[in-house]
């Protein structure tokens, strides 16, 4: 009886086990059945099905950027392929492109259009800030591929760092931090024969030569920026398109100055054979209220001096000079105030201000003649003149009776007996044609003058 249930026991246990590793076979079947791939789009071909596509306007944005990363990678790891001895990470964007058949060759960058959009113009310190853009282009046979085979004519670059760009700065590259200098490379973009275009915002800053300034407010400051390349500057070669400076009719705002570009020239410095690309500014005061505030003062004296004779009697002309004269130094003055600021380092002194101290020096040496002339004529004197200089002064102040007062002037008509009491009349009627004749050449030599110095 024992035996027979230690029999059913063990039977029972044997039972058990088998149900329970079906059990655990079932689960791991199961377990490996759920970690089987399903099945899924991410498992075909992606770039393959895009490049068979016949027409790539059928696809949507995301299907036409991944079609662009497919082609980018494709070009990618053939450069990488072809530099694969060299152990380099990213061959595209480390290594410069080179001319086929022509190792060695520099990377020809053409300028093709530079765009100001900006600028601020500081006249203290004569320094010319300007913000805009360059287009340039440049060839790189890696980035080429078949039309026929990827479908696409122009494969935009999301980011500088995929591709080989120039680097640029200014001349002193070793200031430019510190000169505020900023260049940056945008919108790279590459067509199918491998030609490469590239956007390049730019923020320059330089000191103007102002050597035209003896015509303020006139001047004209003359600016000029020079770029060559930051890295691998043996391997570039610069090429000018010829065009002009542009400016961005959008956001340009000319600020009350005429601006002109000259055309961009490249140079090879002779020391270190790198190449510059350079092109210069021309800016001149478009508005004229400077203009007209320095140069009315000058008119307005000039006048009054050469309409001081019409005054007639000496001392009356001697009391108008005088007053010209106040007016002189008060305009000395006025240009002290406009004109320093702007002088700096300047040689050359501006024409109005040169205008103005001859005009002031022909007025005090008209006074000093107005002044001894009549002093001279005060002076009683028992003898009569010459008798030519009695003639030459009638017939001057016939002539010129501008000169004189109806109370200095002797009628020609009238014959008088000679007395001693007519010899002071006499002087005084020479001095007065002296006079005249004086202030008719001082009048000459300062129109004379004015056209000169205009």
């Amino acid at each position: 009886m024992l035996a027979i249930t230690i029999a059913i026991l063990l039977r029972v246990i044997f039972v058990l086990a088998a149900k329970g590793d079906e059990s655990s076979s079932a689960a791991d079947e199961s377990q490996n059945l759920r970690l089987d791939p399903i099945p899924s789009l991410f498992s075909l071909n992606t770039c393959q099905y895009l490049k068979n596509v016949s027409d790539i306007e059928t696809l949507n944005r995301h299907q036409f950027e991944i079609l662009e990363q497919c082609l980018y990678y494709y070009l990618a790891a053939e450069a990488q392929r072809k530099t694969q001895y060299f152990n380099a990470i990213h061959a595209l964007a480390a290594f410069p492109p080179e001319t086929i058949g022509l190792k060695g060759s520099r990377v020809r960058v053409l300028f093709q259009q530079i765009t100001l959009q900006h600028f601020v113009m500081n006249e203290f310190l004569r320094e010319l800030n300007i913000n805009g853009y360059i287009i340039v282009f440049w060839d790189d046979n890696r980035l080429s591929w078949s039309e026929e085979q990827w479908k696409l004519k122009k494969l935009e670059i999301n980011s500088v760092s995929h591709v080989w760009v120039p680097m640029l700065t200014a001349q002193t590259f070793d200031t430019a931090l510190r000169n505020g200098d900023l260049m940056e490379i945008r919108r790279v973009s590459v067509n199918s024969n491998g030609t490469i275009r590239a956007i390049i915002n730019f923020s320059l800053r330089t000191f103007c030569d102002d050597s035209d300034f003896k015509n303020f407010p006139n001047d004209v400051y003359k600016c000029c920026y020079q770029i060559e390349p930051h890295i691998n500057q043996g391997g570039i070669q610069f090429i000018a398109s010829g065009r002009p400076v542009f400016t961005d009719a959008k956001y340009f705002r000319d600020n009350g100055w005429y601006i002109s570009g000259s055309t961009p020239t490249v140079q090879i410095m002779q020391d270190s054979q790198v190449p510059q690309f350079g092109f210069c500014l021309n800016l001149k005061r478009s508005a004229k209220s400077l203009d007209i505030e320095l140069s009315l003062p000058n008119t307005v004296t000039s006048i009054l001096f050469l309409l001081t004779p019409l005054l007639g009697q000496i001392h009356l002309q001697i009391f108008a000079k005088i007053f010209v004269l106040f007016l002189q130094f008060s305009t000395l003055q006025l240009f002290s105030a406009l004109i320093s600021p702007h002088l700096g380092s300047s040689a050359s002194t501006p024409t109005i201000l040169r205008f103005l101290e001859f005009a002031t020096i022909i007025n005090l040496l008209s006074i000093s003649i107005s002044i001894t002339l009549w002093t001279c004529s005060k002076i009683r004197r028992n003898l009569p003149p010459w008798n030519w200089l009695i003639r030459t002064s009638e017939l001057i102040n016939k002539c010129i009776c501008v000169f004189n007062s109806t109370d200095n002037c002797i009628s020609l008509n009238e014959n008088k007996v000679p007395a001693r009491s007519n010899y002071q009349e006499d002087w005084t009627n020479a001095f007065i044609a002296i006079h005249g004749v004086a202030v008719f050449l001082l009048s000459f030599i300062f129109i004379l003058g004015y056209l000169l110095l205009s």
